[in-house]
Protein backbone atom coordinates (compact mmCIF):
# COMPACT_ATOMS: atom_id res chain seq x y z
CA UNK A 1 0.00 0.00 0.00
CA UNK A 2 3.03 2.29 0.46
CA UNK A 3 4.33 1.75 -2.61
CA UNK A 4 1.25 2.53 -4.33
CA UNK A 5 0.91 5.76 -2.51
CA UNK A 6 4.60 6.73 -3.67
CA UNK A 7 4.02 5.83 -6.97
CA UNK A 8 0.38 8.09 -6.71
CA UNK A 9 2.17 10.88 -5.29
CA UNK A 10 4.97 10.91 -8.07
CA UNK A 11 3.04 10.77 -10.61
CA UNK A 12 0.80 13.85 -9.90
CA UNK A 13 4.00 15.69 -9.13
CA UNK A 14 5.32 15.05 -12.27
CA UNK A 15 2.10 15.74 -14.22
CA UNK A 16 1.64 19.27 -11.92
CA UNK A 17 4.90 20.01 -13.65
CA UNK A 18 4.42 19.40 -17.13
CA UNK A 19 1.56 21.60 -17.01
CA UNK A 20 3.94 24.20 -14.91
CA UNK A 21 5.99 23.73 -18.08
CA UNK A 22 3.35 24.18 -20.75
CA UNK A 23 1.92 27.44 -19.05
CA UNK A 24 5.63 29.08 -19.22
CA UNK A 25 6.40 28.16 -22.61
CA UNK A 26 2.20 29.55 -23.87
CA UNK A 27 3.19 32.82 -22.73
CA UNK A 28 6.15 33.05 -25.36
CA UNK A 29 5.09 33.29 -28.71
CA UNK A 30 8.85 33.32 -30.38
CA UNK A 31 10.90 30.03 -29.93
CA UNK A 32 9.82 28.48 -26.32
CA UNK A 33 12.66 29.60 -24.91
CA UNK A 34 12.94 32.02 -21.59
CA UNK A 35 16.24 33.49 -23.32
CA UNK A 36 15.80 36.20 -26.24
CA UNK A 37 17.30 34.65 -29.30
CA UNK A 38 18.01 35.69 -32.33
CA UNK A 39 15.31 36.40 -34.49
CA UNK A 40 12.94 37.39 -31.78
CA UNK A 41 11.40 40.83 -30.38
CA UNK A 42 11.60 40.36 -26.90
CA UNK A 43 9.79 42.47 -24.09
CA UNK A 44 10.72 42.45 -20.30
CA UNK A 45 8.62 43.57 -17.21
CA UNK A 46 11.24 45.62 -16.18
CA UNK A 47 13.84 47.80 -17.23
CA UNK A 48 16.91 45.76 -18.06
CA UNK A 49 15.26 43.07 -19.12
CA UNK A 50 14.25 41.98 -15.85
CA UNK A 51 11.03 40.72 -14.38
CA UNK A 52 8.49 38.55 -16.78
CA UNK A 53 9.51 38.01 -20.92
CA UNK A 54 6.96 37.90 -23.67
CA UNK A 55 8.68 37.03 -27.31
CA UNK A 56 7.73 37.58 -30.71
CA UNK A 57 9.42 35.45 -33.93
CA UNK A 58 9.72 38.14 -36.39
CA UNK A 59 8.19 35.88 -38.80
CA UNK A 60 4.60 35.56 -36.91
CA UNK A 61 1.84 37.21 -37.93
CA UNK A 62 0.54 37.41 -34.11
CA UNK A 63 2.29 40.66 -32.80
CA UNK A 64 -0.57 41.53 -30.53
CA UNK A 65 -0.10 43.22 -26.50
CA UNK A 66 -2.94 40.23 -25.86
CA UNK A 67 -1.58 37.71 -22.82
CA UNK A 68 0.80 37.58 -20.37
CA UNK A 69 4.79 37.58 -19.23
CA UNK A 70 5.55 34.05 -18.52
CA UNK A 71 5.58 35.19 -14.68
CA UNK A 72 1.95 35.47 -15.44
CA UNK A 73 1.67 39.28 -15.50
CA UNK A 74 -0.68 40.88 -18.07
CA UNK A 75 1.98 41.97 -20.88
CA UNK A 76 -1.05 45.06 -22.07
CA UNK A 77 0.72 47.88 -20.89
CA UNK A 78 2.80 46.53 -18.28
CA UNK A 79 6.17 46.29 -20.41
CA UNK A 80 9.55 48.24 -20.02
CA UNK A 81 11.95 47.46 -21.74
CA UNK A 82 12.82 46.02 -25.04
CA UNK A 83 15.58 43.68 -27.05
CA UNK A 84 15.02 43.29 -31.15
CA UNK A 85 17.18 40.56 -31.83
CA UNK A 86 14.83 40.79 -35.40
CA UNK A 87 17.87 40.17 -38.01
CA UNK A 88 15.93 42.14 -40.46
CA UNK A 89 13.61 45.24 -39.39
CA UNK A 90 13.36 47.86 -36.19
CA UNK A 91 10.41 47.50 -33.82
CA UNK A 92 8.12 50.35 -33.68
CA UNK A 93 6.32 50.37 -30.33
CA UNK A 94 3.45 52.66 -30.00
CA UNK A 95 1.88 53.92 -26.29
CA UNK A 96 -1.26 55.24 -25.37
CA UNK A 97 -1.46 56.56 -22.17
CA UNK A 98 -1.80 59.70 -23.25
CA UNK A 99 -3.61 62.10 -26.03
CA UNK A 100 -0.22 61.84 -27.85
CA UNK A 101 0.64 57.98 -28.10
CA UNK A 102 4.02 58.50 -29.18
CA UNK A 103 5.79 55.76 -31.19
CA UNK A 104 9.68 54.79 -30.74
CA UNK A 105 11.39 52.65 -32.90
CA UNK A 106 14.01 50.32 -31.86
CA UNK A 107 16.87 48.91 -34.25
CA UNK A 108 17.55 45.45 -35.40
CA UNK A 109 20.14 42.97 -34.36
CA UNK A 110 20.06 44.18 -30.66
CA UNK A 111 22.13 42.88 -28.61
CA UNK A 112 21.14 44.60 -25.09
CA UNK A 113 18.09 45.54 -23.51
CA UNK A 114 16.45 49.19 -24.17
CA UNK A 115 14.76 50.60 -21.48
CA UNK A 116 11.28 52.79 -22.39
CA UNK A 117 11.03 56.70 -21.84
CA UNK A 118 9.02 57.47 -19.36
CA UNK A 119 6.15 57.75 -21.35
CA UNK A 120 6.39 54.48 -23.07
CA UNK A 121 7.40 53.14 -19.83
CA UNK A 122 4.45 50.46 -18.57
CA UNK A 123 2.00 52.03 -21.35
CA UNK A 124 2.75 49.84 -24.53
CA UNK A 125 0.02 49.53 -26.80
CA UNK A 126 1.12 47.92 -29.57
CA UNK A 127 4.37 46.98 -31.79
CA UNK A 128 4.76 45.80 -34.98
CA UNK A 129 7.82 44.94 -37.37
CA UNK A 130 9.34 48.02 -38.98
CA UNK A 131 9.80 51.73 -38.88
CA UNK A 132 7.16 54.24 -36.92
Amino acid sequence: MRAITRITVGLVLTTGLGFAGASLAGADRGDGLLACNSGEICFAQNSGGGGGQRHFFYGSSNHANEGNFHNGVVFYHNASSIKNRDTVSPVCVTESGDWVNDSWQFPSRSTTWSNFAYDLNDENAKHKRGRC
